[in-house]
């Protein structure tokens, strides 16, 4: 539900994709991120995508927040595994609110 209104997650925060600042923004969702969507699109074409309601917009922009997802329970995993969970969910914290 979140991907196809625009909610995109990101190492720094929400992207709310449909926000006028993305229509000429040339850069990846999150540039930490190593998803295809990452790697092939600009928020500029998504943003274009999520304004024309284009069905693949909402499938890239799920693409992009399972990945996303998937790859932060991984850490998070490892995080446990390694006894520095509490250290990975300050730094977490930190950068969601930048």
């Amino acid at each position: 539900r979140n991907a196809r209104n625009g909610y995109i997650f990101t190492s720094k925060g929400i992207v709310k994709i449909r926000n006028a600042k993305y229509r000429t923004d040339t850069n990846p969702l999150d540039e930490n991120c190593k998803c295809y969507v990452c790697k092939n699109y600009s928020r500029s074409y998504l943003h274009h995508l999520q304004k024309k309601n284009e069905i693949l917009g909402s499938r890239l922009n799920t693409m992009h927040n399972l990945y996303y997802y998937q790859s932060l329970v991984k850490d998070m995993q490892l995080a446990i595994e390694n006894n520095s969970f509490i250290q990975f969910k300050k730094n977490f914290y930190e950068q969601q609110q930048n």
